[in-house]
Order: structure tokens, then sequence, then C-alpha cells
């Protein structure tokens, strides 16, 4: 970068370069393997979600790639700034709500009781974090 730059495109930049090296891990460790937590089964090759039943649940696109960016974290606080980098690739605007919205959807096809939450947590003044544990099969 040349000088004078904006701090925000200097964060921008470091977040994209992070990004990429994220991407390649994630996907060298999906190659071929089943996400597997609470009875349920996500397989990110053909993006398919499978209940405890074995019963398949339509995801659209983007709330598979948030389901896989939690599988993919588990256990850990995610804001929803991070979610947004992981899921879309792209920096959140200040009123940013659409990962609130997948959230929400995500929690009325997988739980039990999606306002007393359990898989998707809120984390007050953190994000939301993903508290069932992952295997890989």
């Amino acid at each position: 970068m040349t000088k004078p730059f904006s701090p925000r495109e200097l964060l921008a930049r470091i977040r994209a370069v992070l990004r990429r090296g994220v991407a390649t891990e994630v996907e060298e460790a999906r190659s071929g393997a089943t996400l597997v937590f609470d009875g349920w089964r996500l397989d990110p090759n053909i993006r398919q979600l499978q209940d405890p039943e074995g019963v398949r649940v339509a995801l659209t696109g983007a709330e598979c790639d948030l389901l896989l960016a939690f599988c993919e974290r588990p256990r850990r606080v995610l804001s929803r700034d991070q979610l947004i980098d992981l899921t879309r690739g792209r920096a959140a605007t200040p009123f940013e709500r659409s990962i609130d919205i997948l959230v929400s959807r995500l929690r009325q096809k997988m739980e039990k009781d999606p306002r007393e939450p359990t898989l998707i947590q809120t984390i007050r003044s953190g994000g939301y974090m993903f508290s069932p544990d992952v295997k890989l099969t």
C-alpha cells in the first residue's frame, strides 16, 4: 500500500488476506467429511442437512454458509461482523441485521423450542455461539 492510506482500507486488506488463509484450511478439512453434531448431519459437499431422524431439512445457501461457519468453529463466540466476513466475505454496515435473521431462521428449523435455543446461543454483547461438539465422519 502506498502512503497515505486509510486505516479502514488497511483493515479490509488484512481481513481479506486472513479470510483467504482460513478458507483454504477449511476446504482441506471439509474434503469428503460429514459434520455430525447433536444427532444432526451436515454434508458440506452437497450442502445437505439431516435431522436426528434422518429427514432432510431444506436450507438456503446463506443458511448453509452460516451453519458451516458455526460448525467449523464450535464453542467459540462469533460476533456479527465475524459471521458476515465468514459467510459473505464483506464488511458489515453499521446496522447490519442479516445475520440475526439467518440465525432466527436456523433456530426455527433446528431447535425444539426456538425461544429457548440450545444449539445456537446468543451471547450478550458478544454475538453467537454454536454449543454442540462437532465431529467429522
